[in-house]
């Protein structure tokens, strides 16, 4: 879980844009969307004057040839450019969504300021980092103290007690970075359950405090267990996104080769903070493009819709899958919220664990908001299905 916040800043700088980055992208939208729907009507009007002529053909009586050539040659004409429109359209949605594509990639790589998100986050991952350390709890310290006291008596004469020791050592030196759960955490509670049936009426205060370091060994134990569990998604989830970087890092590369971008401009464009030279490498970025496939189309590659296609789907694949990953980040912290709320109740577990993880909880909302405000995962996957549909 530790690794949460990296990712939180990894997400929010890498595969985040402001509101205003969208301008562009709206803006190719919309000129596609006309286009096609002029397209559209084109083929509307075709149709009806392709049907017309037809009808009028089909009035006409064998005897007027001269007419009957003028409509055949007119319906010829509506059909040589009905063909010219159905071949136009896809080439509108592939020029204009090859460009809504490219803007869409190097959107994900722009960034927004993350400093609400990581201030929220920074206070929660401290705590956290610390809440199984038992050098910040008193009920361990205290006890710990009166422990050391009635152990240097008993030193080098029983074996059990110089072993049970030497746990009790490992779990307190927070340099171990030693989990307090399983096997460790069995033997350590163990050796003081068995350290609490030999003491004797002098020992009072280490009989008073036991009990108590060791019902807060067994809930940080008991928590650990289960929070190990959501720390094994995180690292499935920081493997899958590195995975991604990788994959959008090479496409980008790709495409800048492909469409002939300058790499220099791109690089500033990764640094720029003014909106205006942000948009202006974008539309940069169009030009090139519009320019690529003009060529491409006019040239003898057959096959230049086709490549364009594939980017377009790749860069697809990329934002619904990011969209997957924040999802299952989204899961697991809620899953964590979900945790923090089984360990409030001061009956079956340490009253100091227990308000440490009451502060938690609190800080865990905080990120969760800030988190939602940052990615909605639903809309980004149902965005990213649809980018290349007309509206």
């Amino acid at each position: 879980m530790q690794k949460l916040l990296s990712l939180l800043l990894f997400c929010t700088i890498t595969f985040t844009a402001q509101a205003q980055d969208d301008t562009i992208s709206e803006q190719i939208k919309t000129e596609r969307d006309v286009e096609l729907n002029k397209l559209q009507k084109e083929l509307n009007n075709n149709q009806f004057k392709i049907t017309n002529l037809t009808e009028q053909l089909s009035q006409i009586s064998g005897k007027q040839y001269g007419r009957k050539l003028d409509l055949q040659e007119q319906i010829q004409k509506e059909l040589d450019n009905r063909i010219k429109i159905l071949e136009e359209s896809p080439k509108v949605k592939i020029k204009s969504n090859g460009q809504l594509a490219f803007t869409e990639l190097i959107k994900i790589q722009k960034d927004i300021q993350p400093a609400k998100l990581y201030l929220s986050s920074n206070g929660f991952y401290t705590k956290l980092g610390k809440f199984d350390n038992l050098q910040g709890y008193s009920e361990f310290t205290a006890w710990k103290s009166e422990y050391d006291k009635w152990y240097v008596k008993k030193k080098g004469d029983n074996a059990t007690l110089d072993f049970i020791n030497r746990t009790v050592s490992l779990i307190s030196d927070s340099t171990n970075d030693i989990p307090l759960f399983g096997s460790i955490s069995q033997s350590v509670t163990s050796g003081i359950t068995l350290i609490l049936s030999q003491l004797k009426g002098r020992d009072k205060d280490l009989i008073e405090k036991t009990p108590r370091v060791l019902m807060l060994l067994n809930s940080i134990g008991q928590f650990e267990s289960e929070k190990s569990i959501l720390d094994n998604e995180w690292k499935t989830i920081d493997s899958e996104l590195k995975e991604l970087q990788s994959e959008y890092e090479a496409l980008v590369d790709k495409q800048i080769a492909f469409y002939n971008i300058d790499r220099t401009k791109y690089k500033t464009f990764l640094t720029a903070t003014l909106d205006s030279d942000i948009d202006a490498f974008k539309l940069y970025s169009r030009d090139k493009i519009l320019l690529k496939l003009n060529t491409l189309e006019n040239g003898n590659n057959q096959n230049w819709m086709g490549n364009v296609e594939t980017y377009m789907y790749q860069v697809q694949s990329i934002r619904i899958r990011f969209g997957e990953l924040t999802g299952r980040m989204l899961n697991n912290i809620e899953k964590y919220e979900k945790l923090f709320i089984k360990f409030s109740n001061e009956d079956n577990f340490s009253k100091e664990f227990v308000k440490r993880a009451k502060e938690l909880r609190e800080d865990l909302k905080l990120v969760k908001e800030n988190f939602i405000l940052q990615f909605k995962p639903t809309k980004y996957i149902e965005d990213s299905a649809v980018m290349y549909i007309k509206r």
